[in-house]
């Protein structure tokens, strides 16, 4: 069959077919159809067209309607939380929030091991310390009940380190360790003095804060 022959049939069948009918006229086509049925059919009708309208409402405005009721209110009873702790903090928390400046929000555990590792090494790198060892593990999880408003549980990452130093360089180390963004505290210092070396050799706990991923086991 030739193009000229398939698309003169193509012309037939429309013309068989007769004109396109509007919107307007299919819809009453519809509704002449519906009040020829026997009144059972009828409501039967209706009651799947009711079916229908509930479930598509459900899963598209009611349910993410509940989640965000929801996340509001647990929100909401946070903040309630935290209005009553103000009442009790301390002239030392005080002092310590106006010197160490806001506090940012755990990252995720996707990227928080090495987001960790690199802040170490930018700090240790600056004071010159080369050749020190570091091993990370995942501590206990934070227990607090204000940590699902932010999306889950939250993990604590535990880097191991261990180098060497001078007495004059450590207080800067460990302070700007703490100032970082991305460590939440030095939680443990262990020294010892080399006396060959004239330097301290430092093994310290560093921690970071990140929203857990689901596992739990040391890396």
């Amino acid at each position: 069959m030739t193009e000229h022959a398939a698309h003169a049939e193509q012309v037939t069948a429309r013309a068989k077919a007769g004109p396109r009918r509007t919107l307007r006229e299919q819809v009453a086509d519809l509704r002449a159809r519906y009040d020829s049925l026997p009144r059972n059919q009828r409501w039967m009708v209706l009651g799947v067209l009711g079916v229908i309208g509930y479930v598509a409402a459900d899963e598209l405005l009611w349910a993410p309607a509940r989640a965000w009721a929801s996340q509001s209110e647990r929100i909401e009873a946070a903040l309630d939380r935290g209005a009553g702790r103000a009442a009790s903090v301390s002239t030392d928390l005080r002092r310590s929030v106006a010197a160490f400046g806001p506090v940012d929000p755990p990252g995720p555990a996707a990227t928080g091991r090495e987001d960790l590792a690199r802040a170490i090494d930018e700090v240790l790198r600056k004071h010159k310390v080369a050749g020190y060892s570091y091993e990370t593990r995942t501590g206990q999880r934070v227990k607090d009940g204000d940590a699902s408003v932010l999306g889950g549980a939250i993990d604590r990452l535990q880097a191991e380190v261990k180098f060497d130093t001078t007495a004059e360089a450590l207080p800067r180390i460990v302070a700007e360790l703490e100032a970082s963004p991305v460590i939440d505290g030095v939680t443990t210092i262990r020294l010892e003095k080399n006396e060959q070396t004239r330097k301290i050799t430092v093994q310290a706990t560093i921690e970071a804060w990140v929203l857990s991923a689901g596992g739990r086991g040391a890396r």
